[in-house]
């Protein structure tokens, strides 16, 4: 898991790195990296499963407006229920593109608003899992083989941004998110989705960064 952070935090940094030559260019004005630290500690105050995720996020600004935005990330969810036994890992990306919505507010000061798509894929596996047999009319308990499954869900987000220090800045993240792929039938579905959390037809999401500008 640190190992792929790490490669994520890196590759985006080479990313920044290489493209401050343009900064001056009249359409580029610069790359933000940014670290989430809310989500990690709203899973965490969950008490009915052990869920944790981390991502990095990245946005361009053009002509002061326009933000393109990738976002990656890894997550894991482990459920013990009277059901069964979940457990899932894997990684989650997002790509989409943010709108200052004030036109006349300070370029390091922002409102923002945009759009995303997400897909996640992850190896997860479902134990211990009750069943009803109709022939003998009582319940049965089984295992299911470990199965791989990718996800897509889109999001509408909105946002706010804040120099605090010169290149340094934090900011939050609202997110509505809305669930793409169906659920499979019978008891083999991903009970967690990392990057887009339960497995429901929408969910909320809250983000707060603090993040560089290069």
């Amino acid at each position: 898991m640190r190992r792929a952070l790490f490669a994520i935090l890196l590759l985006l940094s080479v990313v920044a790195l290489s493209a401050r030559e343009y900064a001056d260019s009249a359409i580029y004005q610069g790359i933000n990296l940014k670290i989430d630290l809310a989500t990690p500690v709203l899973e965490l105050a969950r008490s009915d499963a052990k869920v944790m995720s981390y991502e990095l996020a990245m946005n361009v600004r053009l002509a002061n407006r326009f933000y393109p935005t990738l976002e990656l990330g890894y997550g894991q969810g482990d459920c013990a229920a009277a059901g069964g036994n979940f457990y899932g890992v894997g990684g989650f990306g997002r790509v989409g593109l943010d709108l200052a919505a004030l036109k006349k507010s300070r370029k390091d000061n922002l409102l923002l608003v945009g759009i995303r798509l997400g897909t996640a894929v992850q190896g997860y596996s479902l134990t211990d899992v009750r069943v009803w047999d109709t022939y003998w009319q009582t319940y049965t308990v089984r295992d299911y083989d470990p199965k791989v499954r990718a996800d897509v869900w889109g999001e509408v987000v909105a946002g706010v941004q804040v120099q605090v220090y010169k290149s340094f800045h934090m900011g939050w993240y609202v997110r509505l998110k809305l669930l793409f792929t169906r659920k499979e039938n019978g008891t083999t579905n991903a009970w967690y989705i990392p990057g887009y959390g339960y497995r429901q037809e929408s969910n909320f999401g809250l983000n707060y960064y603090i993040g560089w500008k290069f």
